[in-house]
């Protein structure tokens, strides 16, 4: 009776259908009579299908039928929920004073370009076509074709200092020893690949200097050397350390904008702007470490990351904005399986922490996720605002989606997936007493503030 009385209701509020993703059970673009029959549908055979889950409470129940009904007659179902503004912001941020360790037994002493003495410093700069390098001796040998400069060294604490623009150059280092990179006030366009290629495996100290703004750039198509990695328009066989007060502009066609095949530490007072539409914005094996600075993204590549590491991210300081306008990336797998990789905002193959700064992410393609990992995520302080604003073509778009556990005990934390899920974890969620607010609306906001 429930059934026929319901249907009776609809028939005479068709006219009112309206076209929407929520509430559109059987994707004919339409919210409307048919809708309410797909949910009864699922409800009589005892479905569990997510499509019915419209309301978004994790069950395909009568809630569901009365939300659609809410829809169509055009009742408002709940509180509209409006994410928050997300948006690039290169404005002046205040860190608290850098501490460098002087401890020379301190597992981060080397990590500090000021706990070096440079002794030997070559310059080379840039005139469109073609490069002059200057300072070089018996040990640091220089090939300069066009402006493609190649340096091959065995020096110890060699700095080089960058300036000049070039269209057509690059830089590539192969060294013994760990070296200073210093960019000067320097523009260097690579059309065949990286336009920094460290095939060094030590670190790589990349300093901006204050007052100077300095762009790099790769080209669409990378032509390779055998037996070497060239994975971004910034690459290192070694760690990249960040540091400087200078701006650092990174644009990627080909690849990624800044990779290692170790770990990418990046300092207070750090000024970065990265933009790519073929790859992640930062990609490192070891590890991603964010202790400060600014940090704008802009990726526009299908399944693309801000920041992708194959272990751990941890960010401590400074502010990192994520604008995501990717969507999933289908591939065929090894076995000819569809595979569809989803576009992010950070994703982290083992786990995230975060102890301090704030973290800006919007993604706004389908399928999207904001903080994606697969081992624990431990929120301990610091800003973490997510938004999602795309919809489901494959799977749901998740704000926070953890694989295992996740820890919430201090800082602010913000997730908005309107069409999705806010947060989605598979293990343990505790969210530590103490807070302020505690924000849940129907699994498409949840808000934490301590």
């Amino acid at each position: 009776m429930r059934r026929i009385l319901l249907l009776a209701f609809l028939m005479m509020a068709t006219a009112l259908a309206a076209s929407a993703a929520r509430g559109d059970v059987n994707g004919d673009g339409e919210v409307n009579i048919a809708d309410v029959n797909a949910v009864i549908e699922v409800i009589l055979n005892e479905g569990g299908e997510q499509a019915g889950d419209v309301n978004g409470d994790g069950e395909v129940n009568i809630a569901d039928v009365n939300y659609i009904i809410n829809i169509i007659l055009g009742i408002t179902v709940d509180d509209e929920i409006v994410p928050k503004e997300i948006n690039l912001d290169d404005s002046q941020l205040v860190e608290p004073v850098e501490e460098v360790p002087e401890d020379e037994d301190a597992a981060d002493y080397g990590d500090y370009v000021e706990n070096t003495s440079w002794s030997t410093t070559v310059r080379i700069n840039f005139e469109g076509d073609t490069a002059i390098v200057t300072g070089t001796t018996s040990s640091i040998f220089a090939t300069v074709e066009g402006a493609h400069v190649t340096i091959t060294s065995a020096n110890k604490r060699t700095r080089y200092i960058v300036t000049g623009t070039t269209a057509n150059g690059s830089l590539k280092f192969y060294s013994e020893r760990k070296f200073q990179l210093q960019l000067n006030g320097v523009d260097i366009t690579n059309p065949n690949g990286a336009a920094v290629n460290n095939q060094c495996g030590k670190s790589l100290y990349l300093v901006v200097n204050a007052g100077t703004v300095n762009t790099l750039r790769d080209g669409e198509t990378y032509t390779m050397v055998e037996e070497e990695d060239q994975k971004a328009a910034v690459f290192s066989e070694g760690q990249i350390l960040v540091s400087g007060k200078g701006l650092l502009n990174i644009y990627s066609v080909g690849k990624h904008c800044m990779a290692s095949d170790d770990y990418i530490f990046v300092r207070p007072g750090t000024r970065m702007y990265l933009n790519s539409t073929s790859g992640h914005g930062i990609k490192a094996k070891d590890f991603v470490y964010i202790k400060g600075g600014v940090i704008n993204m802009e990726i526009a590549a299908d399944g693309a990351k801000g920041i992708n590491c194959d272990s751990l991210i941890t960010i401590a300081g400074g502010r990192t904005t994520i604008i995501n306008t990717g969507t999933s990336k289908m591939e065929t797998d090894s076995l000819g399986n569809d595979v569809s990789t989803n576009a992010a905002g950070v994703k982290s193959d083992y786990n995230i922490t975060m102890t301090g700064g704030t973290l800006n992410i919007k993604c706004t393609g389908d399928d999207a996720k904001g903080v994606n990992v697969v081992e624990p995520f431990l929120f301990t302080g610091g800003e973490l605002n997510v938004v999602l604003t795309g919809k489901k073509a494959t799977v749901d778009p998740k704000g926070v989606k953890c694989d295992t556990d996740c820890t919430i005990r201090g800082g602010s934390f913000y997730s908005c997936a309107p069409y999705g899920r806010a947060i989605d974890v598979n293990g343990t969620f505790t969210v530590a007493d103490g807070y302020t607010t505690l924000n849940e609306s129907d699994r498409r906001l949840f808000e934490v503030i301590y």
